[in-house]
């Protein structure tokens, strides 16, 4: 987790964090627990127990269906796969939301769907390395 994804999850939610703990942020800083006001350390040297990470999925759900965006990576979560690109057409302006708005995700037989700012297009193949992926729970 960067120190800016820090700063605002833990803005007004500090209670969150174990009370006593120090944790390892993104760039070598740190993030106190609420007994020190979740007050940020950059450069922190020490050696710390804990790491603060960020989901690198978002789950969501269309029709009853769940769904899930994964970023950096063309992978599916485990009980996932690809979405086929007949569903991906079908949802593409609920799907490519989730996206990013300048993004392009990976879909089902080596097919992408793009973010809205690129109009939300679908492709039933794409041969470019892309960094996310569009998945759908398995029944």
């Amino acid at each position: 987790m960067t120190p800016l994804d820090a700063f605002w999850t833990f803005l007004a939610r500090c209670d969150e964090l174990p009370y006593s703990g120090v944790f390892r942020i993104a760039d070598g800083s740190s993030i106190d627990g609420p007994w020190n006001n979740c007050q940020q350390h950059a450069d922190d040297t020490r050696e710390l127990d804990y790491i603060l990470c960020k989901p690198n999925y978002q789950l969501f759900e269309i029709d009853g269906t769940t769904f899930a965006v994964v970023r950096g990576g063309d992978q599916c979560l485990e009980g996932f796969e690809h979405v086929d690109f007949a569903t991906a057409s079908a949802y593409s302006d609920e799907i490519c939301t989730h996206v990013g708005y300048w993004g392009i995700a990976r879909i089902g037989g080596g097919g992408s769907i793009d973010g809205p700012g690129y109009g939300c297009g679908v492709r039933a193949t794409d041969s470019r390395e892309l960094g996310d992926a569009i998945c759908v729970e398995i029944e």
